[in-house]
Protein backbone atom coordinates (compact mmCIF):
# COMPACT_ATOMS: atom_id res chain seq x y z
CA UNK A 1 0.00 0.00 0.00
CA UNK A 2 1.31 3.46 -0.88
CA UNK A 3 1.30 6.02 1.90
CA UNK A 4 2.07 8.94 -0.41
CA UNK A 5 -1.32 9.20 -2.07
CA UNK A 6 -3.15 12.54 -1.77
CA UNK A 7 -5.13 12.80 1.42
CA UNK A 8 -8.88 12.87 1.07
CA UNK A 9 -10.22 16.32 1.85
CA UNK A 10 -11.91 16.25 5.23
CA UNK A 11 -13.73 19.16 6.79
CA UNK A 12 -14.56 20.08 10.34
CA UNK A 13 -18.03 21.01 11.54
CA UNK A 14 -17.11 24.60 10.60
CA UNK A 15 -16.40 23.55 6.99
CA UNK A 16 -12.69 24.27 7.30
CA UNK A 17 -10.54 21.75 5.48
CA UNK A 18 -8.43 19.56 7.72
CA UNK A 19 -4.82 19.16 6.77
CA UNK A 20 -2.48 16.36 7.79
CA UNK A 21 -0.70 16.76 11.10
CA UNK A 22 2.48 18.57 10.08
CA UNK A 23 5.23 17.77 12.57
CA UNK A 24 8.99 17.74 12.83
CA UNK A 25 10.61 14.30 12.95
CA UNK A 26 11.24 14.68 16.68
CA UNK A 27 9.43 16.60 19.41
CA UNK A 28 10.18 17.52 23.00
CA UNK A 29 8.13 16.02 25.81
CA UNK A 30 8.50 16.12 29.59
CA UNK A 31 10.84 13.29 30.56
CA UNK A 32 8.54 12.01 33.30
CA UNK A 33 5.68 11.54 30.81
CA UNK A 34 7.89 9.62 28.37
CA UNK A 35 9.21 7.40 31.16
CA UNK A 36 5.76 6.79 32.56
CA UNK A 37 4.36 5.68 29.20
CA UNK A 38 7.32 3.40 28.47
CA UNK A 39 7.05 1.79 31.90
CA UNK A 40 3.32 1.33 31.48
CA UNK A 41 3.76 -0.38 28.11
CA UNK A 42 6.04 -2.95 29.77
CA UNK A 43 3.95 -3.43 32.90
CA UNK A 44 0.51 -3.09 31.29
CA UNK A 45 0.78 -4.12 27.61
CA UNK A 46 -1.96 -2.47 25.52
CA UNK A 47 -4.70 -4.83 24.39
CA UNK A 48 -5.09 -3.15 20.96
CA UNK A 49 -2.88 -2.44 17.95
CA UNK A 50 -0.72 0.12 19.75
CA UNK A 51 1.61 2.51 17.91
CA UNK A 52 4.00 4.05 20.45
CA UNK A 53 4.90 7.00 18.23
CA UNK A 54 1.23 7.78 17.69
CA UNK A 55 0.78 7.64 21.47
CA UNK A 56 3.60 10.14 21.92
CA UNK A 57 2.01 12.35 19.28
CA UNK A 58 -1.27 12.45 21.23
CA UNK A 59 0.60 13.33 24.43
CA UNK A 60 2.49 15.99 22.47
CA UNK A 61 -0.86 17.58 21.52
CA UNK A 62 -1.61 18.11 25.20
CA UNK A 63 1.82 19.63 25.80
CA UNK A 64 1.65 21.90 22.75
CA UNK A 65 -1.87 23.05 23.52
CA UNK A 66 -0.64 24.18 26.92
CA UNK A 67 2.29 26.01 25.40
CA UNK A 68 0.02 27.70 22.84
CA UNK A 69 -2.09 29.15 25.64
CA UNK A 70 -0.15 29.19 28.94
CA UNK A 71 -3.06 30.99 30.62
CA UNK A 72 -5.03 27.75 30.53
CA UNK A 73 -2.62 26.38 33.13
CA UNK A 74 -3.26 29.12 35.62
CA UNK A 75 -7.01 29.38 35.20
CA UNK A 76 -8.01 25.86 34.14
CA UNK A 77 -5.57 23.89 36.31
CA UNK A 78 -3.64 22.56 33.33
CA UNK A 79 -6.64 20.99 31.57
CA UNK A 80 -6.71 21.53 27.82
CA UNK A 81 -9.39 20.66 25.30
CA UNK A 82 -8.66 18.62 22.18
CA UNK A 83 -11.01 18.60 19.21
CA UNK A 84 -12.53 15.12 18.92
CA UNK A 85 -13.05 15.58 15.17
CA UNK A 86 -9.34 16.26 14.65
CA UNK A 87 -8.28 13.39 16.90
CA UNK A 88 -10.47 11.05 14.90
CA UNK A 89 -8.98 12.48 11.73
CA UNK A 90 -5.51 11.46 12.91
CA UNK A 91 -6.63 8.01 14.05
CA UNK A 92 -10.00 6.33 14.44
CA UNK A 93 -8.50 4.54 17.46
CA UNK A 94 -7.74 7.70 19.39
CA UNK A 95 -10.30 6.84 22.09
CA UNK A 96 -8.42 3.61 22.88
CA UNK A 97 -5.20 5.56 23.35
CA UNK A 98 -6.75 8.14 25.63
CA UNK A 99 -8.52 5.45 27.67
CA UNK A 100 -5.18 3.68 28.05
CA UNK A 101 -3.55 6.94 29.18
CA UNK A 102 -6.23 7.55 31.80
CA UNK A 103 -6.49 3.91 32.94
CA UNK A 104 -2.80 3.74 33.75
CA UNK A 105 -2.24 7.13 35.34
CA UNK A 106 -0.51 9.01 32.54
CA UNK A 107 -3.16 11.70 32.10
CA UNK A 108 -6.47 12.54 33.71
CA UNK A 109 -9.69 13.52 31.98
CA UNK A 110 -12.27 16.10 32.92
CA UNK A 111 -15.55 15.06 31.33
CA UNK A 112 -17.82 17.10 29.13
CA UNK A 113 -20.35 19.12 31.09
CA UNK A 114 -23.43 20.77 29.59
CA UNK A 115 -24.13 22.58 32.87
CA UNK A 116 -20.71 24.24 32.89
CA UNK A 117 -20.52 24.52 29.08
CA UNK A 118 -17.29 22.54 29.20
CA UNK A 119 -15.81 20.15 26.62
CA UNK A 120 -13.73 17.05 27.39
CA UNK A 121 -10.30 18.13 28.55
CA UNK A 122 -7.07 16.48 29.62
CA UNK A 123 -3.93 17.16 31.65
CA UNK A 124 -0.78 15.33 32.71
CA UNK A 125 -0.78 13.72 36.14
CA UNK A 126 2.05 15.08 38.27
CA UNK A 127 3.82 13.30 41.10
CA UNK A 128 5.77 15.31 43.66
CA UNK A 129 8.62 12.79 43.48
CA UNK A 130 9.29 13.39 39.79
CA UNK A 131 11.55 15.93 38.07
CA UNK A 132 9.41 18.23 35.93
CA UNK A 133 12.21 20.37 34.55
CA UNK A 134 13.74 17.68 32.33
CA UNK A 135 12.67 17.18 28.71
CA UNK A 136 13.62 14.59 26.10
CA UNK A 137 13.34 14.45 22.34
CA UNK A 138 11.04 11.74 21.00
CA UNK A 139 11.42 10.38 17.48
CA UNK A 140 8.16 10.53 15.49
CA UNK A 141 9.61 10.01 12.02
CA UNK A 142 7.74 6.72 11.41
CA UNK A 143 4.41 8.54 11.52
CA UNK A 144 5.07 9.50 7.90
CA UNK A 145 3.79 6.01 7.06
CA UNK A 146 0.32 7.03 8.22
CA UNK A 147 -1.80 8.87 5.68
CA UNK A 148 -2.80 11.80 7.89
CA UNK A 149 0.72 12.83 8.89
CA UNK A 150 3.45 14.83 7.21
CA UNK A 151 6.85 14.60 8.88
CA UNK A 152 9.43 17.27 8.09
CA UNK A 153 13.11 17.75 8.78
CA UNK A 154 12.18 21.42 8.93
CA UNK A 155 9.26 23.55 7.77
CA UNK A 156 9.87 25.95 4.91
CA UNK A 157 6.81 28.12 5.51
CA UNK A 158 5.69 28.03 1.87
CA UNK A 159 2.12 26.93 2.63
CA UNK A 160 1.81 30.03 4.80
CA UNK A 161 3.29 32.26 2.06
CA UNK A 162 5.78 33.87 4.43
CA UNK A 163 9.12 32.34 3.37
CA UNK A 164 10.75 35.76 3.72
CA UNK A 165 10.18 35.47 7.48
CA UNK A 166 10.29 31.74 8.09
CA UNK A 167 13.77 31.27 6.60
CA UNK A 168 15.42 33.29 9.39
CA UNK A 169 14.43 30.73 12.01
CA UNK A 170 16.89 28.30 10.45
CA UNK A 171 19.64 30.79 9.71
CA UNK A 172 20.66 31.69 13.22
CA UNK A 173 17.78 31.93 15.72
CA UNK A 174 18.70 30.63 19.17
CA UNK A 175 17.95 31.21 22.82
CA UNK A 176 20.19 31.83 25.82
CA UNK A 177 19.15 28.52 27.29
CA UNK A 178 20.41 28.66 30.88
CA UNK A 179 19.34 32.27 31.36
CA UNK A 180 15.91 31.57 29.88
CA UNK A 181 15.45 28.54 32.15
CA UNK A 182 16.38 30.62 35.18
CA UNK A 183 13.87 33.28 34.15
CA UNK A 184 11.15 30.67 33.65
CA UNK A 185 11.83 29.26 37.11
CA UNK A 186 10.88 32.61 38.64
CA UNK A 187 7.26 32.04 37.57
CA UNK A 188 5.39 31.17 40.76
CA UNK A 189 2.57 29.17 39.18
CA UNK A 190 3.79 25.61 38.65
CA UNK A 191 1.78 24.68 35.57
CA UNK A 192 2.42 27.99 33.86
CA UNK A 193 6.12 27.55 34.57
CA UNK A 194 6.01 24.17 32.83
CA UNK A 195 4.62 25.82 29.69
CA UNK A 196 7.49 28.33 29.70
CA UNK A 197 10.04 25.53 30.02
CA UNK A 198 8.51 23.62 27.12
CA UNK A 199 8.58 26.72 24.91
CA UNK A 200 12.27 27.23 25.65
CA UNK A 201 13.00 23.58 24.91
CA UNK A 202 11.28 23.70 21.55
CA UNK A 203 13.24 26.74 20.39
CA UNK A 204 16.51 25.20 21.58
CA UNK A 205 15.73 22.02 19.59
CA UNK A 206 14.44 23.98 16.57
CA UNK A 207 10.98 22.40 16.72
CA UNK A 208 9.40 25.12 14.64
CA UNK A 209 5.94 25.35 13.15
CA UNK A 210 4.29 28.02 11.04
CA UNK A 211 0.58 28.45 10.42
CA UNK A 212 -1.48 31.14 8.78
CA UNK A 213 -5.21 30.81 8.17
CA UNK A 214 -6.90 33.42 6.00
CA UNK A 215 -10.30 32.16 7.21
CA UNK A 216 -9.57 33.27 10.77
CA UNK A 217 -7.11 35.98 11.88
CA UNK A 218 -4.66 35.58 8.94
CA UNK A 219 -1.78 36.07 11.37
CA UNK A 220 1.46 34.12 11.16
CA UNK A 221 1.68 31.86 14.21
CA UNK A 222 5.12 30.58 15.18
CA UNK A 223 6.86 29.41 18.37
CA UNK A 224 7.74 33.07 19.01
CA UNK A 225 4.11 34.18 19.14
CA UNK A 226 3.51 31.73 22.01
CA UNK A 227 6.73 32.43 23.90
CA UNK A 228 6.12 34.30 27.16
CA UNK A 229 7.12 37.98 27.11
CA UNK A 230 9.46 37.52 30.05
CA UNK A 231 11.39 34.87 28.06
CA UNK A 232 11.67 36.77 24.76
CA UNK A 233 14.65 38.98 25.82
CA UNK A 234 16.73 35.77 25.79
CA UNK A 235 16.26 35.26 22.04
CA UNK A 236 19.34 35.71 19.86
CA UNK A 237 20.16 35.74 16.16
CA UNK A 238 23.71 34.58 15.51
CA UNK A 239 24.55 35.59 19.04
CA UNK A 240 23.09 39.10 18.77
CA UNK A 241 20.23 40.46 20.86
CA UNK A 242 16.95 41.25 19.15
CA UNK A 243 15.25 44.64 19.10
CA UNK A 244 11.47 44.71 19.10
CA UNK A 245 9.22 47.30 17.42
CA UNK A 246 5.48 47.06 17.92
CA UNK A 247 2.50 49.20 16.98
CA UNK A 248 1.19 51.04 20.01
CA UNK A 249 -2.52 50.26 20.51
CA UNK A 250 -2.48 48.04 17.44
CA UNK A 251 -6.17 47.09 17.30
CA UNK A 252 -7.42 50.65 17.96
CA UNK A 253 -4.95 51.89 15.33
CA UNK A 254 -6.33 49.53 12.71
CA UNK A 255 -9.85 50.59 13.69
CA UNK A 256 -8.79 54.13 12.73
CA UNK A 257 -7.44 52.74 9.44
CA UNK A 258 -10.79 51.02 8.83
CA UNK A 259 -12.82 54.16 9.58
CA UNK A 260 -10.61 56.30 7.34
CA UNK A 261 -11.21 53.80 4.54
CA UNK A 262 -14.94 53.99 5.18
CA UNK A 263 -14.99 57.72 4.55
CA UNK A 264 -13.56 57.15 1.07
CA UNK A 265 -15.42 53.96 0.14
CA UNK A 266 -18.74 53.85 1.97
CA UNK A 267 -20.57 52.71 -1.17
CA UNK A 268 -18.55 49.48 -1.23
CA UNK A 269 -19.20 48.49 2.38
CA UNK A 270 -21.26 45.49 3.35
CA UNK A 271 -22.53 47.47 6.35
CA UNK A 272 -25.48 49.38 4.89
CA UNK A 273 -26.18 51.74 7.78
CA UNK A 274 -22.60 52.77 8.54
CA UNK A 275 -22.75 55.95 6.48
CA UNK A 276 -25.73 57.17 8.53
CA UNK A 277 -23.42 57.19 11.57
CA UNK A 278 -20.15 58.32 9.98
CA UNK A 279 -21.41 61.71 8.83
CA UNK A 280 -23.24 62.75 11.99
CA UNK A 281 -21.73 65.65 13.90
CA UNK A 282 -21.83 63.67 17.13
CA UNK A 283 -19.82 60.77 15.72
CA UNK A 284 -17.21 63.00 14.12
CA UNK A 285 -16.65 64.85 17.39
CA UNK A 286 -16.24 61.61 19.33
CA UNK A 287 -14.09 60.01 16.64
CA UNK A 288 -11.71 62.96 16.33
CA UNK A 289 -11.00 62.82 20.07
CA UNK A 290 -10.45 59.06 20.05
CA UNK A 291 -8.37 59.20 16.88
CA UNK A 292 -6.10 61.87 18.38
CA UNK A 293 -5.57 59.78 21.52
CA UNK A 294 -4.67 56.71 19.45
CA UNK A 295 -2.27 58.42 17.05
CA UNK A 296 -0.70 61.08 19.26
CA UNK A 297 -1.24 60.29 22.94
CA UNK A 298 -1.50 57.46 25.45
CA UNK A 299 -4.87 56.19 24.32
CA UNK A 300 -5.67 53.89 27.24
CA UNK A 301 -4.69 56.47 29.86
CA UNK A 302 -6.83 59.13 28.19
CA UNK A 303 -9.75 56.72 27.89
CA UNK A 304 -9.41 55.70 31.55
CA UNK A 305 -9.52 59.38 32.59
CA UNK A 306 -12.62 59.93 30.46
CA UNK A 307 -14.51 56.83 31.60
CA UNK A 308 -13.76 56.89 35.31
CA UNK A 309 -13.08 60.60 35.83
CA UNK A 310 -11.09 60.11 39.03
CA UNK A 311 -13.68 57.91 40.74
CA UNK A 312 -12.42 54.95 42.74
CA UNK A 313 -12.87 51.69 40.87
CA UNK A 314 -12.28 48.06 41.77
CA UNK A 315 -9.15 46.64 40.19
CA UNK A 316 -10.09 43.09 41.21
CA UNK A 317 -12.66 41.64 38.84
CA UNK A 318 -14.32 38.31 38.15
CA UNK A 319 -14.38 37.68 34.40
CA UNK A 320 -14.99 34.96 31.87
CA UNK A 321 -11.83 33.39 30.47
CA UNK A 322 -11.35 30.94 27.62
CA UNK A 323 -13.26 30.29 24.43
CA UNK A 324 -16.42 28.45 23.55
CA UNK A 325 -17.06 25.47 25.81
CA UNK A 326 -13.82 26.05 27.73
CA UNK A 327 -15.07 29.29 29.27
CA UNK A 328 -14.87 29.59 33.03
CA UNK A 329 -15.03 32.43 35.53
CA UNK A 330 -11.73 33.63 36.98
CA UNK A 331 -10.49 36.41 39.22
CA UNK A 332 -8.27 39.07 37.68
CA UNK A 333 -6.39 41.80 39.53
CA UNK A 334 -5.34 44.72 37.35
CA UNK A 335 -2.30 46.82 38.19
CA UNK A 336 -4.02 50.12 37.48
CA UNK A 337 -6.93 51.80 35.72
CA UNK A 338 -5.02 51.96 32.45
CA UNK A 339 -4.62 48.17 32.29
CA UNK A 340 -8.29 47.70 33.18
CA UNK A 341 -9.29 50.14 30.44
CA UNK A 342 -7.07 48.41 27.89
CA UNK A 343 -8.83 45.11 28.57
CA UNK A 344 -12.21 46.86 28.42
CA UNK A 345 -11.52 48.35 24.98
CA UNK A 346 -10.27 45.08 23.55
CA UNK A 347 -13.33 43.30 24.93
CA UNK A 348 -15.47 45.89 23.13
CA UNK A 349 -13.99 44.67 19.84
CA UNK A 350 -14.69 41.02 20.60
CA UNK A 351 -17.89 40.86 22.64
CA UNK A 352 -21.39 40.24 21.35
CA UNK A 353 -23.14 43.55 22.05
CA UNK A 354 -26.51 41.75 22.14
CA UNK A 355 -25.37 39.46 24.94
CA UNK A 356 -26.54 39.61 28.55
CA UNK A 357 -22.92 40.05 29.60
CA UNK A 358 -22.55 43.23 27.55
CA UNK A 359 -25.90 44.75 28.48
CA UNK A 360 -25.32 44.31 32.23
CA UNK A 361 -21.68 45.35 32.41
CA UNK A 362 -21.23 48.70 34.21
CA UNK A 363 -18.01 49.53 32.37
CA UNK A 364 -19.60 49.02 28.94
CA UNK A 365 -22.50 51.22 30.04
CA UNK A 366 -20.00 53.96 30.89
CA UNK A 367 -18.54 53.72 27.39
CA UNK A 368 -22.00 53.80 25.79
CA UNK A 369 -22.83 56.91 27.80
CA UNK A 370 -19.57 58.76 27.10
CA UNK A 371 -19.33 57.80 23.42
CA UNK A 372 -22.87 56.94 22.19
CA UNK A 373 -22.20 57.51 18.49
CA UNK A 374 -18.87 55.68 18.44
CA UNK A 375 -20.50 52.81 20.35
CA UNK A 376 -23.28 52.75 17.76
CA UNK A 377 -20.68 52.34 15.00
CA UNK A 378 -19.04 49.39 16.75
CA UNK A 379 -22.44 47.72 17.13
CA UNK A 380 -23.26 48.32 13.47
CA UNK A 381 -19.96 46.77 12.38
CA UNK A 382 -20.90 43.67 14.37
CA UNK A 383 -24.56 43.57 13.39
CA UNK A 384 -24.35 40.52 11.10
CA UNK A 385 -21.86 38.65 13.27
CA UNK A 386 -20.24 39.99 16.43
CA UNK A 387 -16.94 38.39 15.35
CA UNK A 388 -16.76 40.42 12.13
CA UNK A 389 -15.05 43.46 13.63
CA UNK A 390 -12.24 41.59 15.38
CA UNK A 391 -11.60 39.51 12.26
CA UNK A 392 -11.42 42.59 10.07
CA UNK A 393 -8.96 44.31 12.39
CA UNK A 394 -6.76 41.24 12.80
CA UNK A 395 -6.74 40.64 9.05
CA UNK A 396 -5.79 44.27 8.40
CA UNK A 397 -2.96 44.01 10.90
CA UNK A 398 -1.72 40.70 9.44
CA UNK A 399 -1.86 41.94 5.84
CA UNK A 400 -0.06 45.16 6.75
CA UNK A 401 2.74 43.54 8.76
CA UNK A 402 3.24 40.33 6.77
CA UNK A 403 2.41 41.29 3.20
CA UNK A 404 3.41 44.95 3.04
CA UNK A 405 5.88 46.13 5.69
CA UNK A 406 8.11 43.06 6.10
CA UNK A 407 7.98 42.36 2.35
CA UNK A 408 9.20 45.88 1.62
CA UNK A 409 11.88 45.67 4.28
CA UNK A 410 13.08 42.41 2.75
CA UNK A 411 13.30 44.02 -0.68
CA UNK A 412 15.29 46.98 0.62
CA UNK A 413 17.50 45.05 3.07
CA UNK A 414 17.56 41.39 1.93
CA UNK A 415 20.22 40.50 4.52
CA UNK A 416 18.31 41.91 7.49
CA UNK A 417 16.84 39.09 9.64
CA UNK A 418 13.16 39.64 10.40
CA UNK A 419 10.77 37.99 12.83
CA UNK A 420 7.20 38.92 13.70
CA UNK A 421 4.99 38.48 16.74
CA UNK A 422 1.63 39.65 15.38
CA UNK A 423 1.90 43.47 15.55
CA UNK A 424 5.63 43.39 16.37
CA UNK A 425 8.66 43.27 14.10
CA UNK A 426 12.01 42.07 15.43
CA UNK A 427 15.52 42.23 14.09
CA UNK A 428 19.01 42.42 15.59
CA UNK A 429 19.96 45.55 17.50
CA UNK A 430 22.67 46.27 14.91
CA UNK A 431 20.23 46.20 12.00
CA UNK A 432 17.64 48.21 13.95
CA UNK A 433 20.16 50.99 14.59
CA UNK A 434 21.57 50.88 11.07
CA UNK A 435 18.17 51.26 9.39
CA UNK A 436 16.47 53.49 12.01
CA UNK A 437 13.83 50.79 11.87
CA UNK A 438 11.16 52.35 14.09
CA UNK A 439 10.94 55.49 11.97
CA UNK A 440 11.09 53.43 8.78
CA UNK A 441 8.15 51.28 9.88
CA UNK A 442 6.15 54.42 10.70
CA UNK A 443 6.84 55.87 7.25
CA UNK A 444 5.88 52.66 5.48
CA UNK A 445 2.66 52.32 7.47
CA UNK A 446 1.73 55.93 6.75
CA UNK A 447 2.17 55.23 3.03
CA UNK A 448 0.20 51.98 3.25
CA UNK A 449 -2.66 53.09 5.51
CA UNK A 450 -2.85 56.86 5.28
CA UNK A 451 -2.34 57.33 9.03
CA UNK A 452 0.90 57.10 11.01
CA UNK A 453 0.98 54.88 14.08
CA UNK A 454 3.02 55.30 17.23
CA UNK A 455 5.78 52.70 17.54
CA UNK A 456 7.06 51.20 20.77
CA UNK A 457 10.64 49.96 20.91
Amino acid sequence: MSFNRPMKQTKTRHEIEKRPARITKSVSLPKFIVSRLEQSIVQNPPSFNFNKQLAFFFLHLIAVRRFTDPECDEYFEGFVTLDAFLLEHYSYSYRKYFKYFTDWGIIEKRNYSTDKHRANSFRFIYDSNEDYTAFVEVDLSNLKKLKNFEVFEKFNGKPEKCPHLVKWFYEGLSIEYETAIAEAQTEEHFLKRQSYLLGIEKIKNKEYWFTRNSKSDNRLHTPLTNLAKKIRPNLRFRGQKLANFDIRCSQPYFLVVLIEEMYTSVHTLMFENVKDILYTKGFQEEYNRIKSWILKDDFYTKMAEELFNGEEILLERTEWSGKGKTKEMKKVIYDNERELTKKLILRLFYIDTNSHQYKHDKDFKKFDTKFPQFSALLKELKRENYKDLSRILQNKEAYCILDIITQRLTQIYPKMPLFTIHDSILTTERWAERTNLGTLIQTMMLEANGVKPQINS
